[in-house]
């Protein structure tokens, strides 16, 4: 009996790392969002909209066969939306870190994106409080994507960004956060 488990495990052993039908493998893409941000300016209560768009890149790499490690560079322009904030502006390139879970549907599939990043403030209107250098915060977020090509897949994105302090050095309470929707259009390496 204890031979026969013995060969069993050896068998499964076998099975389970002599697996050779993934390899693991990179994609590259270019990613361009419209954005819509709640921020708060100097003076002024509560918080105001301003709206711009995002593009960058993105480096993913898949060392699982559904779950990969991605890493993004953003730079991102935001203009005031409302009367109050007319003509204010204020940009930022952000760095996320993201864990990608990706769930294959036939020849499309729908990937989850969870990490963190750090957001570094470029110019700012003086009226827009952004006190600090830098900024971290969660983002998460859906992408369906689907075949244009033989390794090229065009995605669309929705993503939920939120910074976990404030952006005063004063003041506690002055958070942001934005959302985001565009497209992501990939080339993999396998």
């Amino acid at each position: 009996m204890r031979y026969i488990l013995t060969a069993l495990l050896i068998g499964l052993s076998a099975s389970v790392f002599g697996r050779t039908d993934f390899v693991p493998y990179s994609e590259y893409s270019v990613r361009g969002n419209a954005g819509f941000m709640k921020t708060f300016v100097s003076g002024l209560p509560g918080d105001y909209s301003f709206a711009g768009t995002t593009f960058g890149g993105r480096f993913v790499y898949f060392g699982e066969k559904y779950c990969a490690a991605m890493i993004e560079v953003n730079y991102s322009n935001f203009t005031g939306t409302q009367t109050e904030v007319d003509g204010m502006s204020f940009s930022f390139v952000e760095t996320p870190l993201m864990t990608r879970i990706r769930i294959p549907m036939k020849r499309t599939a729908v990937s989850i994106n969870l990490g963190s990043y750090i957001q570094f403030p470029l110019s700012y209107s003086s009226e827009i409080v952004m006190e600090r250098s830098a900024l971290f915060g969660l983002a998460g977020g859906l992408e369906f994507s689907f075949p244009v090509g033989k390794k090229l897949d065009l995605g669309i994105e929705g993503r939920y960004n939120y910074n976990l302090h404030s952006n005063s050095t004063t003041i506690d309470d002055l958070w942001s956060s934005w959302t985001q929707f565009g497209i992501v259009l990939s080339y993999r390496s396998k």
